[in-house]
């Protein structure tokens, strides 16, 4: 049970971050490699604005979405918008843009791990299994995220119009939809999220310029799990990721954790290359 809760809150905090990632390449085709550098900015607005200005948690997570989703909407028009029929320099500027921002972050935050105080205190005891109060609000507050997109991107008329440019942009431009309007909100969409996942799981583990790299390579792990062509497949790849790490930790060694997580990437590119939830 332990190893459960575990999995399902790392599930939660990958998908957060992959769902973002997804959003940005079905809209722009772009494969944007800076998007773990947004987590880590968003790891930063953790650390100095609630543990150094003591600003309220709650505040801290909408603070750190608007900061880094405004910054991604600027990225995304300055950018990657002249770009966007040029899949490969788009690829290059968004590697560009990655080491850019680590060395930036490591100019003016430096280079050491930083930790961030957990602002909730305690443990809660459930049929034996112990859950920190922190684990706990940051899975809760994780699935609000996640279904908030969820039924925004289903029920709203923006949310409706972001699914129509990324099935088919021509016909969406046709039927009046301003399809760099939401190339832009899609980007900012995405980075925000990720950016709220770097404030949620920053008092869980420490923050870095350089924890990006690491994170990115995750999310293209979800991805390719749960799929490209399905909204919560991203949801279900980072529960999956989640548990195998989970899991994997309480038997094995980290290195033997990794080696796993690959060799069934590797199945699932074989045999089912759309991923699980993703369409043939």
């Amino acid at each position: 049970m332990q190893g459960i809760t575990n999995g399902i809150m790392l599930g939660i905090f990958y998908a957060l971050i992959a769902l973002g990632l997804s959003l940005i390449f079905g809209i722009m085709g772009i494969i944007n490699f800076s998007h773990g550098q947004m987590y880590m900015l968003g790891g930063f607005v953790a650390y100095y604005f609630f543990s150094q200005l003591h600003l309220n948690y709650f505040v801290t997570i909408i603070t750190a979405m608007i900061m880094v989703g405004l910054l991604g909407g600027v990225f995304e028009r300055i950018i990657f918008r002249p770009l966007i029929d040029q899949e490969l320099n788009a690829f290059i500027a968004s590697l560009g843009m990655a080491w850019v921002l680590e060395m930036l972050a490591a100019i003016f935050f430096g280079p050491l791990d930083k930790n961030v105080t957990p602002p909730f205190k305690g443990v809660v005891h459930v049929i034996g299994v112990v859950f920190t109060t922190q684990r706990l609000l940051t899975v809760l507050i994780g699935l609000v995220l996640v279904m908030g997109l969820y039924l925004f991107l289903m029920q709203t008329k923006t949310g409706k119009a972001i699914r129509a440019v990324a099935q088919n942009k021509e016909a969406a431009t046709l039927q009046g939809i301003n399809a760099d309007r939401i190339s832009t909100l899609s980007f900012a969409i995405g980075c925000a999220l990720a950016g709220a996942a770097g404030v949620l799981m920053t008092p869980t583990f420490v923050i870095n310029p350089f924890i990006g790299s690491e994170i990115i390579l995750k999310c293209f792990v979800v991805i390719i799990l749960g799929g490209m062509g399905s909204i919560i497949g991203p949801l279900v790849g980072g529960l999956f990721l989640g548990f195998v790490e989970s899991f994997g930790c309480l038997f094995v060694t980290v290195p033997s954790v990794t080696l796993i997580t690959f060799v069934i990437i590797i199945l699932i590119l074989l045999l089912r290359p759309q991923g699980l939830l993703g369409h043939g």
